[in-house]
């Protein structure tokens, strides 16, 4: 009876060893998840990565009028986009990347601007002037976009829209490919987006912490889900968005891209079963710097593919 207790003791004491291990582990692993929801997904704490505007697009800003204008969106958030009325029945939207607001979208603003093209560029949700102190990576995004797009189609009478995304923007715009859109959304371009939330911090995780992603992931979804009712390993697919789109896409990518992983791009256009999609490539352009790197290529390609699809 003695030996019988002496070695139920000693278990007892592994147990309780193996249970403040797996708990410390737990700990570890659930705070690493609430470190990556508040640094990645929560904006209202980030100081941001996108660095100065460039002279040029400041200067363009100062001396292009605008207007700034205001929607509420479908769960109450007020959002601000800027509104460059070129006089023209022909407007893009352009939606800006991760960490950013509509005055990046500058670039691409002053190109489309010249011409003559009318240009609402926006400011995500928790970005910019927008309502909302947290990202849900295109998944809420979807919707903002076509009521955007619906707000200028029947208060500003545009004829044709396209939707232009870069980054994070470039997921947004796949994903509203997808939904109920206005008639006079013509086409989609798509700059470097991924091919879903749950592989780009699959491939994040271990590129910047250096650690696996599971089980961390599977927490983050946890928290994701409990906080704002969306889901990082279910929801923001862009595979299966353009799987269903009902909108011409062109798919952008530069080859040195290293921050959404090239070989995205091939995942979403094979996805993609529209006769119209088109697909170009960069060489050597690191994320989002296709159309420094090739300008010539990437506007011949923008334009040509408005041109074809814009009802004259």
């Amino acid at each position: 009876m003695v030996y019988y207790n002496y070695n139920n003791t000693g278990g007892s004491a592994a147990v309780k060893k193996l249970f403040g291990i797996v708990a410390f582990i737990a700990v570890v692993i659930t705070g690493i998840a609430a470190l990556m929801y508040k640094k990645y997904l929560k904006t209202d704490s980030r100081k941001g990565f996108c660095g100065e505007q460039p002279e040029e697009n400041k200067k363009w800003l100062d001396n292009t009028e605008y207007q700034d204008i205001y929607m509420v969106s479908r769960d109450d958030y007020c959002l601000h986009a800027m509104m460059f009325d070129n006089n023209s029945d022909n407007w893009v939207i352009l939606v800006h990347g991760y960490d950013a607001d509509g005055t990046y979208m500058t670039t691409y603003a002053t190109k489309l601007y010249e011409e003559g093209y009318s240009i609402l560029s926006i400011d995500q949700r928790g970005c910019g002037l927008s309502g909302d102190n947290e990202t849900t990576m295109g998944h809420l995004e979807k919707n903002d976009v076509a009521d955007w797009a619906k707000k200028l189609t029947e208060e500003y009478n545009a004829r044709n829209i396209m939707l232009l995304g870069v980054s994070m923007g470039a997921a947004t715009v796949m994903l509203a490919s997808a939904e109920q859109l206005p008639d006079t959304v013509r086409c989609i371009v798509e700059d470097c987006g991924y091919s879903s939330v749950r592989e780009q911090f699959e491939h994040s995780i271990v590129k910047v912490l250096h650690i696996p992603p599971y089980p961390v992931l599977w927490v983050n979804d946890l928290i994701t889900r409990f906080k704002k009712g969306w889901s990082v390993l279910k929801d923001a697919d862009c595979v299966k968005a353009v799987s269903r789109a009902k909108v011409p896409i062109l798919f952008i990518h530069g080859e040195a891209d290293d921050f959404v992983p090239f070989g995205m791009q091939a995942k979403v256009y094979e996805a993609c079963k529209r006769d119209d999609k088109e697909i170009i490539t960069v060489k050597d352009a690191a994320h989002t710097e296709a159309v420094v790197k090739d300008p010539e290529l990437y506007w011949n390609a923008v334009l040509g593919f408005m041109n074809k699809h814009f009802v004259k």
